[in-house]
């Protein structure tokens, strides 16, 4: 376990999983104790995707997940980039201003409170896309630390897929960067970060095929290995049930899969997906349209999220009969399954008060299996296979023969289409280069510690950081006595870094009551602002959030020596209680009986369907319901976070807790007027 020698801040309890090892564990470390950008890599089948589940359970940071793909972001449970930042497609060149944001006001205040951006597929994403994100988040939390002062941890292997970059996209960027990988963009280039390489493989077990896939991972393979690999080349080799085979173009596995299907005989039937919301169409699991005959070789394409663990994401299977909604499936050790519709939710997130939720932008419900005598080496990325016939005479990009070989469990298990030539293991220099050079930023226990001292000195920063009193009080200047001279000017002198405990303890002190002026003042204020302006009176009570939240934490400086541990713990608090107990009195949630109503029914039913409380109503949304007390299924389908989909899904059962909380008020006021 890594321990901290600051602030007696320790990393949460370890992960437990199979493959624990000290690795894993400073992984973890920098994720918990650290804003350090993370580079986590390693072979095919080391364990990246299982730490990246187990943070997203775990993690006390206010975490999102993004990934450049649709397919790739289900895959891991978030979104993708470009949908996140609401980036346009194609090359984003580098720009000194920053770019112009037009973000609504529930994605500015996610993109400023999140902590922890997860990217997965690292391999995949091109450097103008990581340069385009640091400048806006530099931008939007008017911070200059590298993406704004997230904390980015990239998990993937530049030795597999690498990014999709066209000739005329590559001629605009060429000349801003050396390479089409991440580690070549600007702020890789100037930000301190750590590469965390996971080195025991749990996928394969037979040290002969290892190390040939090293080889290929390194290109540094030899003549005899590459002997040893084509020993696995059968000439005329005919398919037999349990082999996949694995295709560099999707035309030619959609040709085996569509040729092999119409050579059975049998009823053809057809199974139509249920799309609701928003779903991208590149991270479709499985088609739309699902044609099966009884004899079809099948591939599972979600993990079995019962008890029993039937089936995994990638285990091979054959039909056996078919019903209206349901798929019996008889797997290689002779169990047959009988599978039904499964759904697949996209994510995206959102501010819960002061927590970032998950909810459900749409879904995807489909019986989870493919066609699968063929696949794309692309669609097989993370995936294992027992048995697999590979075909890499077509390679044409780096990383795809290797991720191809590192799909199979075991040499036994492979089988060549053709022989492998060294033509068709396509390495890329650069990346080789980048990957000599990472020794530098490999960590040990003597970096964690620098990298925690770091993050104490900017947690430090952040809480004598004022930005967000200019940014909160646009139009209300007149109501802030001495925001200029007593506050920001004094704040943009400070260098907290180099301050002990004692004048910690003093500049606390002295802003908290500064900041409590501005209360008194703006509180004073307020009944003239609310019947001036509805958008002063937004204004302020924005303001005065802040101004809550900011002065908690302050205060608890004031007799308390700053510790990173206190001050994450109370960033960590949903509300704090003085913030919390202050808001109500001045502005109480209408209707909160039916507000709680609501919530009780929400957790029910989400606990029902399977699914996050979050992904079916915010809290925020419920809120709004209960504020509103919408007369109609259309009046209900209007309010932001409902939409027709959820209204026609549960606006019966909205509506009757309306109705019933109006008919109870009703009462009670008849009630009241005998007296």
């Amino acid at each position: 376990m890594w321990k901290n020698s600051l602030d007696t801040l320790k990393p949460a309890p370890t992960f437990v999983l199979q493959m624990n090892n000290l690795l894993l564990d400073l992984a973890q470390a920098y994720t918990d104790t650290t804003n350090t950008i993370v580079f986590l890599t390693g072979k095919a089948g080391t364990g990246k995707t299982t730490f990246l589940r187990q943070l997203r359970q775990e993690t006390k940071k206010k975490l999102v997940i993004v990934a450049p793909t649709g397919m790739a972001a289900i895959n891991a449970g978030g979104m993708t980039i470009h949908s996140l930042f609401q980036l346009p497609f194609g090359p984003l060149l580098p720009c000194s201003e920053g770019p112009e944001l037009h973000y609504n006001p529930e994605k500015h205040e996610l993109l400023q409170n999140m902590e922890l951006l997860v990217m997965d597929e690292i391999s995949m994403v091109r450097p103008d896309v990581l340069d385009q994100l640091d400048t806006i988040l530099r931008s939007l939390r008017g911070n200059n630390h590298a993406f704004g002062g997230v904390q980015l941890l990239m998990i993937g292997d530049l030795a597999q897929l690498s990014p999709i970059i066209r000739d005329e996209e590559w001629t605009l960027l060429r000349s801003y960067y050396a390479t089409p990988y991440f580690f070549s963009s600007l702020v890789m280039r100037r930000s301190a970060f750590v590469r965390i390489e996971l080195e025991k493989v749990y996928r394969q077990s037979d040290p002969v095929f290892v190390d040939i896939l090293n080889g290929i991972r390194d290109q540094s393979l030899t003549a005899a290995q590459l002997a040893q690999l084509n020993t696995r080349f059968v000439p005329g080799f005919l398919s037999t049930e349990g082999f996949i085979t694995l295709t560099t173009h999707n035309r030619i596995a959609q040709q085996i899969n569509t040729e092999l299907l119409e050579a059975l005989t049998g009823e053809l039937v057809e199974y139509k997906a249920i799309l609701r919301g928003e779903f991208p169409a590149d991270g479709y699991p499985t088609e739309v349209s699902l044609l099966l005959k009884i004899g079809a070789q099948v591939m599972f394409v979600k993990n079995d999220s019962s008890a029993e663990k039937r089936y995994y994401n990638g285990k091979i299977g054959t039909v056996t009969s078919l019903e209206a909604d349901t798929v019996h499936v008889l797997t290689p050790e002779g169990r047959e399954i009988a599978v039904q519709a499964l759904e697949w939710s996209n994510v995206k997130y959102e501010m819960a008060g002061e927590q970032v939720a998950e909810s459900n932008a749409g879904s995807f419900a489909q019986i989870p299996l493919r066609l699968a005598w063929a696949i794309t080496i692309h669609k097989s990325q993370g995936l294992t296979f027992e048995k697999a016939i590979i075909d890499v005479s077509g390679a044409f990009a780096h990383g795809q023969a290797y991720v191809a070989l590192s799909r199979c469990r075991s040499l036994e298990g492979l089988v060549l289409r053709s022989p492998v030539s060294m033509q068709y293991i396509i390495g890329d220099l650069q990346v080789k280069k980048f990957n000599e050079e990472a020794v530098k930023h490999r960590p040990d226990d003597t970096t964690l510690a620098q990298h925690q001292l770091a993050y104490r000195h900017y947690l430090l920063s952040e809480l004598f950081n004022f930005s967000g009193l200019r940014e909160n009080s646009s139009k209300l200047e007149s109501v802030l006595p001495g925001m200029e001279m007593d506050i920001l000017a004094v704040a943009a002198k400070m260098n907290p870094a180099t301050y002990d405990d004692e004048r910690i303890r003093k500049a606390a002190d002295y802003f908290y009551q500064k900041l409590e002026a501005i209360i008194a003042k703006l509180h004073e204020q307020l009944p003239g602002l609310i019947g001036t302006s509805k958008e002063l009176a937004g204004r302020a009570d924005k303001l005065l959030r802040w101004l809550m939240t900011r002065i908690v934490l302050l205060d608890n400086f004031r007799s308390e020596p700053f510790t990173t541990e206190k001050m994450l713990a109370l960033r960590r608090q949903a509300k704090p209680p003085l913030v919390h107990s202050y808001l109500k009195a001045l502005n109480a949630t209408p209707n909160e009986a039916l507000l709680e109503k609501l919530l009780e029914w929400r957790d029910r039913t989400a606990q029902q369907e399977g699914i996050l409380a979050g992904m079916l109503f915010s809290e925020q949304t419920l809120a709004a319901i209960a504020a509103k007390l919408p007369a109609s299924l259309k009046n209900l389908s209007g309010i932001k976070g409902v939409g027709p989909e959820k209204t026609s899904r549960y606006g019966a059962a909205i509506l009757t807790l309306v109705r019933e909380y109006e008919r109870k008020s009703s009462g009670s006021a008849d009630q009241a007027s005998l007296f």
